[in-house]
């Protein structure tokens, strides 16, 4: 035989075939019934598998809500609880991978609605959280307003006109800020009108506790030029040569005490010192005008008492103007023999003389002019003056008159003796 493949066709008997063919229609059917037994212990092993994997699904669930209990509202917690809760008892009585699809849906539902509720509860808290930030906020503004309004704006206008300006403004930006509700936005302007409205009050306090020293110095100054004016209204010499002064004195005084209520320290201040110094003028005019009076009249009394020592009679001795205290004094003194002299003497300047009775003649000078002469009242006139100056310490200057000769020395009363008393005041 060659080395090629050999075949040959074989043929199974008919009845042979059926006995073949009933023994494999009975193993088919042991087969089937093992592949049966197989796929439902499958079945049922996947299904429990599922039960068990869909109450894990359960209880972690639940475990979440009851760690997550204060993240939502109450109500939800427990509808959302008692949902879980109630897919216990069909998963165990799940018959089929369909049914246990079904809870696991439900449980999909479950978890979808129990993250809603904490995003839920987590937005009202984080709402409510920014609300209470700008409520905070707004209240520190209303704050700030209220402790700004404690100082009327005519005051904050006197002592700090740019800070309150500046208050007034950050206000409204914090204002327009809050409008927005957005708590960061607000954080800085709001710093911003804190630190102003510090700064500003600040300012009005040192403003006012330099306002109150100022004012407490105008008043001391104004009592104690009251008590100056008192002084001078007291002292009967400043009231006879300074009265109008006094008066002008009081009258500012009253200036003074309105400007102080209208607030106008610092000119008030400036002015009583300017009043004080003045009052101290007053004193000093005063006493310069009353020694001269009494230099008037000690220089009167004196030719009074000296004509009187010469054997005239004092017919007047008076003020030529009573209700003038600057006011010459004037006398008349007159012989037995019908002469008479009167005297004027004024509070300064010359003393004058009116002779009467006295024969009086002219003479012609050495330049070839003629001179009026009157020697009997000359020589009175010059004996009255030696003896004013030897008694009473008067030094009077020459006689002269109308059409005497010029080239004679003119002379004044003008010293009086050195035991004369001068009266001066002092504060």
């Amino acid at each position: 035989m060659s080395g090629s493949p050999k075949f040959s066709e074989a043929e199974i008997a008919e009845w042979k075939q059926k006995i073949l063919a009933a023994e494999r229609q009975r193993r088919a059917e042991a087969e089937a019934k093992r592949r049966q037994e197989a796929e439902e212990q499958e079945r049922q092993r996947q299904l429990e598998m599922s039960r068990s994997q869909t109450q894990v699904r359960v209880n972690v669930l639940l475990s979440d809500m009851q760690w997550q209990w204060a993240n939502l509202y109450p109500q939800e917690a427990i509808i959302l609880q008692s949902r879980c809760q109630n897919q216990l008892e069909p998963i165990a009585q799940a018959t089929s991978e369909i049914q246990l699809l079904s809870i696991s849906e439900e449980l999909v539902k479950i978890e979808q609605a129990f993250q809603e509720a904490l995003q839920r509860k987590r937005r009202d808290e984080e709402e409510k959280r920014r609300q209470a930030d700008i409520d905070r906020q707004l209240f520190e503004l209303q704050e700030l307003e209220r402790r700004v309004a404690q100082t009327p704006d005519a005051e904050a206008m006197k002592f700090d006109p740019a800070g309150r300006q500046q208050v007034r403004s950050v206000f409204q930006k914090v204002r327009d800020a809050i409008a927005t509700g957005d708590p960061a936005a607000v954080r800085r302007p709001l710093t911003e009108a804190t630190a102003l409205v510090q700064k500003h009050v600040r300012q009005i306090v040192h403003g006012k506790t330099d306002s109150r020293h100022l004012q407490i110095q105008a008043n001391r100054q104004l009592s104690e030029l009251q008590v100056i004016l008192a002084g001078l209204k007291a002292d009967p010499v400043v009231m006879r040569w300074q009265g109008g002064a006094v008066k002008e004195l009081e009258n500012q005084i009253s200036l003074a005490q309105q400007a102080i209520a209208q607030g106008q320290i610092k000119e008030v201040i400036a002015y009583l010192s300017e009043s004080r110094r003045h009052s101290q003028t007053i004193i000093e005019n005063a006493n310069t005008a009353q020694m001269q009076a009494e230099r008037r009249d000690y220089i009167a009394d004196s030719i009074a008492q000296t004509l009187q020592a010469m054997g005239f009679s004092i017919t007047f001795h008076q003020p030529e103007h009573p209700n003038h205290p600057a006011s010459a004094t004037i006398l008349g003194a007159t012989t037995n023999t019908g002469k008479g002299i009167s005297v004027s003497v004024p509070i300064a300047g010359q003393v004058f003389y009116d002779v009467d009775g006295y024969a009086k003649q002219s003479v012609a000078t050495v330049d070839g002019n003629a001179a009026a002469v009157c020697d009997e009242a000359e020589q009175v006139l010059t004996e009255m003056h030696a003896a004013l100056e030897n008694k009473f310490g008067v030094k009077m200057g020459e006689v002269l008159w109308q059409g005497k000769d010029p080239n004679r020395i003119l002379r004044q009363a003008e010293q009086l003796p050195r035991g004369e008393r001068s009266r001066r005041r002092s504060l």
